[in-house]
């Protein structure tokens, strides 16, 4: 699958702009940290991925998955949170 056709496939999710809006409250050293999402929504669920080449080893492929949301925590500003589940 292409970039552009994952990108069709998931219009509902976080764009640049969303992102934009929502680092405005964060300071520049906040840490970005991702919500870890169980094999099972890949392997049972039919949650699809983007593949692309390894930078290092081109023969495998890293794994990419879209970004749902921002989840602000307003008493934490240390790290910068992004969910994969809706």
């Amino acid at each position: 699958m292409t970039s552009k056709e994952y990108k069709e496939r998931h219009n509902d999710y976080l764009t640049v702009a969303d992102l934009k809006k929502q680092l405005e409250g964060y300071p520049d050293d906040a840490l970005v940290v991702t919500q870890r999402v169980e094999d099972v929504y890949y392997e049972h669920r039919g949650w699809e991925t983007l593949k692309k080449p390894d930078h290092i080893y081109p023969e495998h492929n890293q794994e990419y998955t879209a970004v749902w949301s921002v989840v602000s925590y307003d008493d934490d500003k240390e790290c910068f949170y992004l969910d994969l589940h809706y």
